[in-house]
């Protein structure tokens, strides 16, 4: 889920705005760092969504359930030091618990959301 900074209310087709944001949804399969990538092209400060409330999470949450159901989406919380020290792609750092318990393939230093949880 890629979160665009604006200032007015004026998202590109088929992305919506929330909170001061605009968020798009891209249906090609991506890395974590592509899909970043991806984000940044779009210009405006675009990146991976950081989530900063319970209701951004689940707004953005039915945002994708929009376009599909199955698949888990990246957001914009990783670890780039790979030390455990989670951080936003802001630059905000996050007290990072597994919500969805221990990864079945060994360590993970990207996040993603499922509109399942």
């Amino acid at each position: 889920v890629c979160a665009d900074i604006l200032m007015r209310p004026s998202c590109a087709p088929g992305w919506f705005y929330y909170m001061s944001n605009c968020y798009g949804y891209f249906r090609k399969l991506r890395s974590w760092s592509e899909a970043e990538f991806e984000c940044q092209s779009y210009g405006n400060g675009a990146h991976l969504a950081s989530l900063q409330s319970t209701d951004e999470a689940i707004t953005v949450a039915k945002y994708i359930t929009g376009y599909q159901r199955n698949q888990p989406v990246w957001i914009g919380l990783h670890d780039p030091e790979k030390r455990q020290q989670w951080q936003w792609i802001d630059g905000a750092f996050y007290i990072y618990k597994s919500w969805a318990g221990a990864s079945e393939h060994g360590n993970k230093y990207c996040a993603e959301m499922s509109s399942k949880n």
